[in-house]
């Protein structure tokens, strides 16, 4: 639920002409996408498209991943972090359960200032949360102030991803290295091109560490991943995680067109994330030579961390006797809008006449593709409605692939969807259709 399973899209590019001209405003509707990479990535690419104003209307089944998609948007527009920095902030607070102390210093501050933006009484020129009842906006300064403070303090998060294992795994969780290597070589293999290595999966697999650089240890929990946050008197409950413990983040920015040689996943989302946030500040493409640059070439590939931090770092709590920082500073986009729906809108939006027949694109992920009787009146005639599909998930066999792939189909012809393709979720990424 924290990471989506497929590869950020240029929602620029997906956009259909519509009567042989280029429009000056789109508008799209993002359903359940797990993160703001879609948006990002249209974000990075925008100078190379005709100006136009884009609103970005997103619905999330959760407060949790709104606020997680928030911290991750201003991170990569954040004016005062380096390239690098920002880059491994963003993989770090995406996909690990720890996060190295740097990283963990930078969320607690940034999740302090985010405080500010549901209550309004700091102005976010490129983010809208008025369509969330006050309650909704509530429970989100609730998020903001939790990771804060459990940033400081830790949460016991490598144990919850434990148990997580031990309750899925039951008596097979003492060779769970075999399970582990199974799923990896007989599932995720033969369907995925990608650089993912069997120690980086393998490594994730038993303690949630995705994303890993020999410069600096992570040694710090990652309150972002945790569920269902409630305050409770002067502290907070929360859920477990509950999250993803089977793929992993690695289908988002570190899938590849093909191998390339000596590189980790780590490696190629260090590179891309690298360049979206580069171009979103610089307009310009991102010289290759400058991705790892800092580093010698000898420890540039092809490094795999396969041991756990001391547990006893883990756990050791600081107090933050600063005061408040500047507050953020944002890089302007003004032709660009993110708007946040609550995910009752799911329901209701079709009664809504200004939202009939509104939107140019839709994207929707794969565990909401039940929502789409209620999606498509919602898009205008010719609009293109992407599908995101199972084909990245090792917990799914080949004939469970092929009856989402027959129930996709059946639930597109009835609500009168045209594929653009016959696809198939063992071979493709995406299903693409078109409202007639």
């Amino acid at each position: 639920m924290w990471w989506g399973y497929s590869k950020p899209l240029d929602l620029q590019v997906e956009m259909t002409q519509r009567e042989g001209s280029v429009l000056d405003s789109l508008e799209v509707l993002i359903v359940g996408s797990g993160d703001a990479r879609h948006i990002v990535k249209t974000l990075a690419s925008s100078y190379t498209h005709p100006d136009r104003t884009i609103t970005y209307h997103v619905i999330e089944p959760t407060l949790e991943q709104v606020a997680r998609s928030i911290l991750l948007l201003s991170l990569c527009l954040e004016k005062d972090l380096g390239l690098q920095e920002a880059t491994r902030y963003y993989l770090e607070i995406l996909g690990n359960t720890l996060l190295r102390p740097s990283t963990a210093k930078y969320l607690a501050r940034c999740a302090k200032q985010l405080i500010d933006i549901p209550t309004q009484t700091i102005d976010c020129p490129w983010l809208m949360l008025e369509k969330f009842k006050h309650k909704d906006r509530d429970n989100l300064e609730t998020i903001f102030k939790f990771w804060a403070r459990a940033t400081r303090e830790g949460v016991p998060i490598v144990n919850y991803w434990d148990r997580r294992i031990r309750k899925l795994l039951k008596t097979r969780y003492d060779y769970r290295e075999g399970v582990f290597d199974f799923d990896y070589y007989m599932i995720l293999k033969p369907r995925c091109i990608t650089n993912l290595t069997i120690q980086e999966y393998r490594f994730w697999r038993n303690n949630g560490i995705a994303f890993t650089w020999l410069e600096g240890e992570p040694v710090r929990d990652n309150p972002t991943l945790l569920n269902n946050i409630i305050q409770y008197g002067p502290g907070f409950l929360h859920y477990a995680y509950l999250g993803d413990i089977v793929n992993g983040p690695f289908f988002t920015w570190a899938t590849v067109e093909k191998n390339e040689e000596k590189l980790r996943a780590t490696d190629i989302a260090e590179r891309e994330v690298m360049r979206v946030i580069h171009e979103i500040r610089t307009k310009e493409p991102l010289y290759e030579g400058h991705v790892g640059a800092h580093r010698d070439a000898s420890i540039l590939n092809g490094i795999i961390v396969s041991q756990m931090p001391d547990m006893e770092m883990e756990n050791e709590s600081w107090i933050d006797t600063r005061e408040q920082d500047k507050k953020i500073s944002w890089v302007e986009v003004p032709n660009h809008k993110i708007i946040f729906h609550p995910v009752t809108s799911l329901e209701s939006l079709k009664s809504k006449c200004e939202y009939v027949n509104r939107f140019h694109l839709i994207w929707v992920a794969h565990n909401m593709t039940k929502q789409l009787a209620n999606l498509i009146p919602l898009a205008s005639t010719g609009a293109p409605v992407i599908v995101e599909l199972r084909k990245h998930m090792a917990d799914l066999r080949e004939e469970d692939l092929q009856n989402f792939t027959k129930e996709l189909k059946d639930i597109a012809q009835e609500n009168g969807l045209r594929p653009l393709y016959d696809f198939d979720s063992n071979k493709h990424t995406f299903a693409r259709f078109c409202k007639d």
